[in-house]
C-alpha cells in the first residue's frame, strides 16, 4: 500500500525511517563504527512518535507481527518495527508515554553497539586462529592446521602495511604449530593429502620461526610475561613493490624477494589462484632481481607457470608462446655467463628452502635442482598443438612453422649446456637422451638440404665456448656432415637400455636413409635390425613411425624403378582401410567427429603429425597403382589366353579391382581422378597400346614431389614398353603362329635385341610352346590347347553367373534357426 493512502501518516516520521531505509550494507557498517555520540544523538533524534500513536503501532507488531506491514510502518525496516531477543515485542523507536530517563538509559546500554577499531578486529582473527589451530590439533587434522596457518600469515602482512609490528599472537601461533609439528610422526599420518599438508605445514612454520627467531626465543623462555608485552617492531624495512593478490587486489607489500616467490610457487596449482596474475607479479619480480641466484629462481618459477595458465586450451596463445621461449632463452643466457658460479641439473640436491643457496661443490659451483630440457620439452609440445590446430592449407600455419627454427635452437643450446656442465658419464648419458632423440624427431624427415641449413642457422647463435664431441660444427661445411649427424645422433640412442629408443633411433635412421640416400641401404638396414619384431606391443607413435618408415622405403624403391620390391613392400599396408589413421595422418577434426570418449580422443589426437611431416596420400596411390597395372595387367592377360600363371595376391586398392569395377559401369566418362588415369593407361596397355598407356601416366600431377620425376617417368615409360610387349604377345599368340622381331621392335619402339630379351624370357618363365629361330627374326608358336576368343568370353561369362547365383542364393547357416 502506498504511504499516501495512510490515514494517520506525518511526513516527520515517514522521512525519518525512509531515511534509515535508504542506508545501503556497505553505509550501516560506516554508521556502526563511527563514534559513541553520534549513535546516541541518532538513537534521541528518531523518539518522536507521541502515545497514540506508539499505542496503536505497538498493538499492530503485536497483533500480526510476521504479517506484511501496512500503515505508516510499511517502509520500516523489521528491526525497526519490532525488537528481536529477549522476548520483547516493544520496538525502542515506539515508546511508552510512562517511561523514565533510567530505563531508556539501561535500554540504550544493554542494545549500544560494541565498536571495534581495525587492530582489534585483526588480534580477534588471529585469535580465532589460535582456538582453531588447537582444536584441530588434537584430531592431527593437518589440513585445518595448514589452511589457518596461511591465513595467519596473511593477517601479519596486514597488520605490517599497517605498521602496527608483528602481534604477540603471531608469536604465540608459530610456536603452538611449531610444537604440534614436533610432536607428530610423518610416519603415523597414512592419508596422502594430510602429509603433504604436514610437509608444507612443517617447511613454511621452519623458515618463519627462524625469521622471528629472537621473539621465539623471548616467548619459549617466559610465556606468561611475554603476552603481556606489546607487540615486537617490524623486523625490517625492505624494498616493496607492487603485487596483485589472488582477489586482483593491489598491495605494496614490505617483503623481501624469496618470501613472495615462496608465497607464489605455495600457491602454484590452487584452484581460487588466478594464474595471469601470479604471472603477471612473477615478471614485477624479475624487476627487482639483483642476484644471478634470483634471476634463476625466478625464471624456473615463471617458465611453467605460464604453460599453467594455458594447460586446460587446446595450445598455448602464440603470444603467450613466444613470452615462454623469451623466458628460456633468458635463463639459457644467464646461465651461459654464470657455468663457473650456479649449474641448473637435473641431478642436484633439493634444498629446504628457496633463499638459501646450494652448497658449492669441490669446485666451487652451485648446482640447482631444476630440469631445463623439460621447458624445451614443453615449448615444443605446444608449437606442435598450434600446428595440429591451424588450418594447413592457410598462411598461418606457414607463418608458425617458421618458428621451428627458434625451437630447435633450443635443443641445440640445452644439449651443449649439458655436456658443458655434466662432467659424470653416466648422467651425461642419461641428460643427453631426450635432446639427441628431439633433434632427430625435428630433421629425419627433411631432406639433406634443409637439414643442412637448419643445422648452420643453429650453429650461428651457439656461444663460442661451448663445444660438442658429439656433433663437432667444425664438420659443418663437410659433405657428410648430415649423414654424420644422423648415424651418430641414431647409434647413440640405439645404445641406450630402454628398447622403445633404440627401435625409435634405428626407424629414425632408416627413414632418413630412404629419403635421402639409397634403397637397398635402407632395406638392409630394416632387416638386419629387426625393428620389425614385436612392434605391436610398442606405444602407437613407435607404430605410426614404423608404418611411415615401410611407406617411404616403398617410395624409395619406385624412384629406382623397381616395382616388384615396391609393389611387395606397400601390398600389405595399403590393404588397410584406415591409412590415414596408421600413418598418423588424421585431423583432429576428425577424431573429435569419430571418437565419442573424451579421453580416448585425446589419446588418438597425440597421434596426429603435422601437415608438414606428412606423406602424401595421392603419391602413394599413384605409385601403388602403377606398381599393380605393370605387374598384374600382363599376368591378367596370359591367364585369360590360358596361360598357366601364378596368382599373385594384391588389396582392394589395386588395379585388377578398379578394372572390375570399371566394366560393370553402365556410363564410362574420361578420366578426371589420379585412378582414373592409371585405369585408362591399363585399358590401354591391354590393347598393346603403350603409347596412349604412358600418356595417361604422364597426365598425373602427383609425380612432381618426387624429387627425380623425369628420371622416374623415363625409367617408366622404358618399363611400360616391355610390359605393353609381353600383354601384346599374350594377346595375340593364339592368332599369329608367327611373330616378327623386327615388327615389334618398331611397334614398341625398342631395340631388337631387347624383344628378343624379353620375349625368351616369358616364353621359358610360362612354359610357352614358343621358340626363336637360328637367324633371331621370327618367334614361331606351336598351336596347343589353347582356348579361342569365344571360349575366353564364356569363362569370364561363367564366373559372372556364378557371382551373381551366390547374390541371390547366399549359403543356409546350420546353426541359424
Amino acid at each position: 500500500m502506498s504511504r499516501f493512502f495512510s490515514s494517520n501518516y506525518e511526513y516527520d516520521a515517514a522521512s525519518s525511517s525512509s531515511e534509515e531505509d535508504l542506508l545501503s550494507s556497505s553505509e550501516e557498517d560506516l554508521v556502526s563504527s563511527s563514534s559513541s555520540e553520534s549513535e546516541l544523538d541518532q538513537e534521541s533524534d528518531d523518539s518522536f512518535f507521541n502515545e497514540s500513536e506508539s499505542e496503536s503501532e505497538a498493538d499492530v507488531d503485536s497483533d500480526d507481527s510476521d504479517a506484511k506491514p501496512y500503515g505508516p510502518d510499511w517502509f520500516k525496516k523489521s528491526e525497526f518495527r519490532k525488537q528481536g531477543g529477549g522476548g520483547s515485542s516493544s520496538n525502542k523507536f515506539l515508546k511508552n508515554s510512562n517511561y523514565d530517563s533510567s530505563d531508556e538509559e539501561s535500554d540504550d546500554e544493554d542494545n549500544k553497539k560494541v565498536v571495534k577499531s581495525a587492530k582489534e578486529k585483526l588480534l580477534d582473527e588471529m585469535q580465532d586462529v589460535y582456538y582453531k589451530i588447537s582444536q584441530a590439533e588434537n584430531s592431527d587434522d593437518w589440513l585445518t592446521i595448514s589452511n589457518e596457518f596461511d591465513l595467519i600469515s596473511r593477517l601479519l602482512i596486514r597488520a605490517q602495511q599497517q605498521n602496527w609490528g608483528t602481534p604477540n599472537i603471531f608469536i604465540k601461533v608459530v610456536a603452538q604449530v611449531e610444537d604440534a609439528v614436533n610432536n607428530t610422526q610423518q610416519n603415523d599420518l597414512k592419508n596422502k593429502a594430510v602429509a603433504r599438508a604436514y610437509n608444507t605445514t612443517k617447511q613454511r612454520v621452519k623458515k618463519v620461526s627462524r625469521e622471528i627467531e629472537d621473539s621465539m626465543t623471548k616467548f619459549r623462555n617466559d610465556p606468561e610475561s611475554f603476552d603481556k608485552e606489546p607487540s615486537a617492531d617490524l623486523d625490517a624495512s625492505v624494498n616493496g613493490f607492487r603485487i596483485s593478490s589472488s582477489q586482483g587486489d593491489d598491495l605494496a607489500v614490505q617483503e623481501d624477494f624469496f618470501t613472495r616467490l615462496q608465497t607464489i610457487i605455495d600457491s602454484r596449482g590452487k584452484k581460487t589462484v588466478n594464474q595471469q596474475i601470479l604471472i603477471s607479479t612473477l615478471e614485477e619480480l624479475l624487476t627487482v632481481a639483483e642476484k644471478p641466484y634470483e634471476f634463476i629462481m625466478a625464471y624456473l618459477t615463471l617458465i611453467p607457470s605460464r604453460f599453467d595458465a594455458s594447460a586446460n586450451l587446446s595450445y598455448q596463445p602464440i603470444d603467450q608462446w613466444k613470452s615462454s621461449f623469451n623466458d628460456i632463452s633468458k635463463l639459457l643466457s644467464i646461465l651461459d655467463q654464470t657455468t663457473d658460479t650456479y649449474q641448473v641439473s637435473e641431478f642436484a640436491d633439493p634444498i629446504d628452502f628457496i633463499e638459501d643457496e646450494p652448497k658449492e661443490d669441490a669446485n666451487g659451483i652451485k648446482k640447482i635442482l631444476g630440469s631445463i630440457f623439460s621447458f624445451v620439452e614443453r615449448l615444443d609440445d605446444e608449437f606442435m598443438k598450434s600446428l595440429l590446430n591451424i588450418d594447413p592449407h592457410s598462411s598461418d600455419y606457414l607463418i608458425r612453422l617458421r618458428d621451428e627454427q627458434s625451437v630447435y635452437n633450443l635443443i641445440l643450446r640445452t644439449q651443449l649446456y649439458f655436456e658443458a656442465t655434466l662432467t659424470d658419464e653416466h648422467d651425461l648419458e642419461r641428460a643427453l637422451t631426450r635432446p639427441f632423440a628431439k633433434r632427430l624427431d625435428h630433421i629425419y624427415y627433411k631432406s639433406e638440404n634443409l637439414i643442412k641449413i637448419m643445422e648452420t642457422a643453429a650453429w650461428e647463435i651457439i656461444p663460442a665456448q661451448y663445444q660438442s664431441k658429439f656433433t663437432s660444427k667444425d664438420q659443418l661445411d663437410s659433405a657428410d656432415y648430415v649423414d654424420n649427424l644422423i648415424t651418430g645422433l641414431s647409434t647413440i640412442l640405439a645404445k641406450q637400455n630402454n628398447i622403445a629408443v633404440q627401435k625409435r633411433a634405428i626407424l629414425y635412421n632408416i627413414y632418413y636413409t630412404a629419403l635421402n640416400k639409397d634403397f637397398q641401404t635402407a632395406k638392409d638396414m630394416l632387416l638386419t635390425s629387426q625393428v620389425q619384431t614385436n612392434i605391436n606391443q610398442f606405444d602407437s607413435s613407435l607404430q605410426i613411425l614404423f608404418n611411415r618408415v615401410v611407406v617411404q622405403l616403398g617410395l624409395s624403391a619406385f624412384k629406382l624403378c623397381l616395382i616388384e620390391e615396391c609393389h611387395q613392400i606397400l601390398n600389405d599396408l595399403l590393404s588397410s582401410s584406415h591409412l590415414r589413421e596408421i600413418l598418423g595422418q588424421q585431423s583432429l577434426h576428425r577424431i573429435s567427429m569419430n571418437s565419442t570418449n573424451n579421453a580416448s580422443a585425446d589419446e588418438r589426437a597425440r597421434q596426429c603429425l603435422p601437415y608438414h611431416q606428412h606423406i602424401n596420400l595421392d603419391l602413394i596411390d599413384v605409385v601403388f597403382l602403377t606398381c599393380s597395372l605393370l605387374i598384374e595387367i600382363p599376368r591378367m592377360t596370359a591367364f585369360y589366353s590360358g596361360i598357366k600363371v601364378k596368382r599373385i595376391p594384391y588389396s582392394p586398392k589395386s588395379i585388377r579391382r578398379s578394372l572390375e569395377h570399371y566394366e560393370k559401369l553402365s556410363f564410362q566418362g574420361p578420366p578426371e581422378t589420379l585412378r582414373d588415369y592409371v585405369l585408362f593407361a591399363a585399358k590401354s596397355m591391354q590393347k598393346g597400346n603403350w603409347r596412349d598407356s604412358v600418356k595417361y601416366l604422364r597426365e598425373i600431377k602427383s609425380w612432381a614431389l618426387l624429387p627425380n620425376m623425369e628420371t622416374v617417368l623415363n625409367s617408366l615409360t622404358e618399363r611400360v614398353q616391355i610390359e605393353s610387349l609381353k600383354t601384346y604377345f599374350f594377346s595375340y599368340k593364339r592368332f599369329y603362329s608367327n611373330f616378327s622381331v623386327a615388327k615389334l621392335a618398331e611397334l614398341f619402339d625398342l631395340p631388337e635385341n631387347k624383344v628378343i630379351e624379353v620375349l625368351q624370357s616369358v616364353i621359358t618363365e610360362l612354359e610357352i610352346p614358343a621358340k626363336l629361330n637360328n637367324e633371331k627374326t621370327i618367334f614361331a608358336v606351336e598351336k596347343g590347347d589353347e582356348i579361342t576368343k569365344l571360349e575366353e568370353a564364356m569363362v569370364k561369362l561363367n564366373k559372372e553367373y556364378k557371382i551373381a547365383k551366390e547374390r541371390l542364393n547366399p549359403p543356409s547357416n546350420p546353426h541359424r534357426r
